[in-house]
């Protein structure tokens, strides 16, 4: 419970921390709310009750080109008749690529690194439950968003991230 409380607190700092800064990639912050396909947590056992892993995520702009933020996954899996649950809670990082290559004003390449705490949830179904494997998660992706209406933008990330090798979703910058 403790490290959870230190991961919270940790991306309140990153939140803080951005708000302080200046603007970055055309300013303001930007939400993520997307699904993950795949999942390096729970092998090739996975059979996800969901079939595809729930993400949200937010980045505000720290600097010329740099955003940083914070990230919520969660994936869900039966193996064996027995229920595993994975929760990610961890900060993000990017780098946008606008800065150094010229893009179209509707387009955002980018990479990043991001870091966490995963929690990992086992219930055998006859009311024993566990946390087990639960500990410092990582990543590294590469990702682009489109805007298709305004500050509406539809994005695509992989790489080894938060609970999932592909993260698809809707983006909206405010």
């Amino acid at each position: 419970m403790k490290k959870t409380l230190l991961s919270i607190f940790f991306l309140l700092a990153i939140y803080s921390t951005g708000k302080a800064q200046s603007s970055a990639y055309n300013g303001g912050g930007m939400l993520n709310v997307g699904i993950g396909i795949g999942t390096p947590y729970l092998g090739s056992l996975y059979t996800s009750s969901i079939p595809v892993n729930p993400t949200i995520s937010f980045e505000k702009g720290i600097a010329n080109g740099i955003s940083a933020g914070g990230e919520l996954s969660y994936a869900g899996s039966k193996i064996y008749g027995i229920n595993v649950n994975v929760i990610y809670v961890g900060a993000r990082g990017s780098y946008h690529l606008g800065q150094i290559v010229d893009l179209s004003p509707k387009a955002d390449l980018y990479g990043g690194l991001g870091i966490g705490y995963v929690v990992v949830n086992v219930n055998d179904g006859a009311g024993d439950s566990a946390t087990a494997s639960s500990g410092l998660g990582y990543g590294l992706y590469a990702g682009g968003k489109y805007y298709f209406a305004g500050s509406t933008a539809v994005y695509a990330e992989v790489g080894y991230q938060s609970l999932s090798y592909l993260n698809i979703g809707i983006a909206f910058k405010f």
